[in-house]
C-alpha cells in the first residue's frame, strides 16, 4: 500500500517527541525517587505524580500507529482491536491525569505564595485532594470507555472515536457515544486550564502587591517577597508548558468540529507539541538547578553547567568522605580552582538565585514562609553543589588568610610601638597620620 507523506509524518513524529517527553519525565521520576529520599516535601510528591502520568501518555505516543489494526490504512499499523483498546485506555488515563496534576501544582503555588501556608499545613489539609482529584477523575473516565467500546482508531493513535470511521447512530459497531465522551474529555481539560489560569492571575496580583510594598518594608520582608517572585516565575513556566502542549490540540479539534475536515499543518503541529509536555516539565524542573550552578560557577561554559545540573549526585555523593581527585567529575576536576575564585567574586546579581546567600544576608528568615517557598526549588540551594573538598579547601584558605592577617597586624603594631619610642614628636608619627 502506498502511504502519503502526511501519513508517514504523523506516524513517525509522535515517536520522536514522545521519546523526548518520556526521557524528561523519567529524569524527574528518578531525581525525586532516588535523590530526594525521603520524599518529605509536598512539591516533590506532586512532581512525582505529574511525571508518572506523563510517562503513561508519552509511552502511548511512542507507540503511535503500532497498536492500530492494519485494515485502518495507517502507516506502520500492525495491532488488533485489543491492542487499540489498551492504547486508548492508557491514552485517556495519562492525558487526563497530566493537566489535572498541573492544576494541583498550581494550587500548591497559590497556597505557598498567596495564602502563605506552611509545608505542614499544606500536607495536612490539602495534599490528599491534590492527588485524589487527578487520579480518580482520570481513572473513572478511562474505565467508563471500556464498556462503551469507545477506544478505536482516531488518526495516528487509538482514542475515543467511532468505528467504522464516519459512521453515525446504529451504523457504528463501536464508539456510539464517542462524541459525548469527547466533549466530556475537553470539558475536563479546559476546566483544568481555566483553573490554572485563575491561579496564575492570583499569584500575579500577589507579586504585584509585593512590588508596591517592597520599598516600604524591612529587609526580612523584602527577602520573602523576592523568594515568592522566583516561585511565581517557576509556576508561570509550568503553566506555559501546559498551554504549549494543549493549544494546537484544541485548535485542531475545533477545526475538525467546525469544518468536518482535517488540516495537515495543524495535525503535524499537534503531533509535535502534544507529546512534549514531559520534556517541557523537565526543562522547567531543571531550570533552578542550572541557575544555581551558573551563579556558583560564572566562568564555566554552558555545556559544563548543563552537565553539573543534570548530575547533582556527582557533587554531593562524597559528603562526609575525604575528597580525592578520582571522586571529582571531569568538569569539576578541571575547574575546581576557578569555581572557588568565582564564588569569591560572585556579584549580588548572580547571587540572586542562591538561597544560601539570601539566608546568609537574612539569617532570621527561618519561619514557615521561608520553608514553604524553598520547597519548590524555585530558589537555589548552593550547598547541593559544594563538595567536602571544596568546603575543606575554603576552610583552609580562610584559616590561612586569618593567620596572615593576624601576623600583619602584629607586625604593624610592633612597628608603631617602635616609632613611638624613637620619635620625639608623636604628631609626626606616619601611622597616626594615616589613621587620621
Amino acid at each position: 500500500m502506498d502511504y502519503s507523506a502526511a501519513q508517514k509524518t504523523l506516524a513517525i513524529l509522535p515517536k520522536c517527541t514522545g521519546c523526548l517527553s518520556l526521557l524528561g519525565s523519567l529524569f524527574i521520576f528518578q531525581d525525586v525517587v532516588i535523590h530526594k529520599r525521603p520524599i518529605d516535601r509536598v512539591y516533590y510528591r506532586i512532581m512525582l505524580g505529574l511525571s508518572c502520568s506523563d510517562m503513561i501518555a508519552s509511552t502511548v505516543n511512542i507507540f503511535s500507529t503500532w497498536p492500530i489494526p492494519p485494515d485502518s490504512g495507517n502507516f506502520l499499523a500492525s495491532g488488533t482491536t485489543a491492542t487499540c483498546t489498551a492504547q486508548g485506555f492508557f491514552n485517556e488515563l495519562g492525558n487526563l491525569a497530566t493537566p489535572l496534576y498541573n492544576t494541583s501544582l498550581c494550587a500548591y503555588y497559590v497556597l505557598v505564595i498567596r495564602q502563605a501556608w506552611s509545608e505542614d499545613r499544606i500536607r495536612i489539609r490539602a495534599e490528599r485532594y491534590m492527588h485524589a482529584m487527578p487520579i480518580l477523575i482520570a481513572l473513572t473516565i478511562a474505565v467508563l470507555g471500556l464498556p462503551f467500546k469507545l477506544y478505536n482508531n482516531s488518526g495516528w493513535l487509538c482514542w475515543i472515536a467511532k468505528y467504522p470511521k464516519g459512521c453515525s447512530g446504529s451504523d457504528c459497531t463501536r464508539g456510539v457515544h464517542a462524541d459525548i465522551f469527547r466533549w466530556v474529555h475537553y470539558a475536563i481539560i479546559w476546566s483544568a486550564i481555566i483553573c490554572v489560569t485563575v491561579g496564575m492571575y492570583l499569584i500575579y496580583l500577589k507579586v504585584k502587591s509585593f512590588d508596591r510594598r517592597e520599598a516600604q518594608e524591612n529587609n526580612d520582608e523584602v527577602a520573602r517577597m523576592e523568594r515568592s517572585k522566583k516561585v511565581a516565575i517557576q509556576s508561570a513556566l509550568f503553566v506555559g508548558a501546559l498551554y504549549l502542549t494543549w493549544s494546537f490540540t484544541t485548535v485542531t479539534r475545533i477545526y475538525q468540529v467546525t469544518t468536518g475536515n482535517n488540516n495537515t499543518t495543524l495535525l503535524v503541529l499537534m503531533a509535535i507539541f502534544f507529546p512534549l509536555q514531559g520534556f517541557f516539565n523537565f526543562l522547567v524542573y531543571c531550570r533552578p538547578r542550572y541557575l544555581r550552578c551558573k551563579s556558583r560557577n560564572p566562568n564555566l561554559s554552558t555545556r559544563k553547567l548543563l552537565w553539573m545540573a543534570l548530575h547533582p549526585e556527582d557533587h554531593t555523593k562524597n559528603r562526609g568522605q575525604t575528597g580525592t581527585r578520582e571522586r571529582q567529575t571531569p568538569y569539576v576536576e578541571r575547574e575546581e580552582d576557578n569555581q572557588r575564585a568565582g564564588r569569591a567574586r560572585r556579584s549580588i546579581t548572580a547571587s540572586y538565585y542562591s538561597v544560601g546567600n539570601n539566608f546568609a544576608k537574612y539569617p532570621h528568615n527561618t519561619g514557615d514562609d521561608y520553608t514553604a517557598v524553598n520547597t519548590v526549588k524555585a530558589v537555589a540551594d548552593e550547598n547541593d553543589y559544594i563538595t567536602d573538598r571544596d568546603k575543606t579547601a575554603d576552610n583552609v584558605s580562610d584559616t590561612a588568610n586569618l593567620e596572615e592577617e593576624t601576623k600583619t597586624n602584629t607586625v604593624a603594631e610592633d612597628s608603631k610601638v617602635e616609632l613611638d619610642e624613637k620619635s620625639d614628636e608623636p604628631d609626626a608619627d606616619p601611622d597616626e597620620e594615616n589613621q587620621g
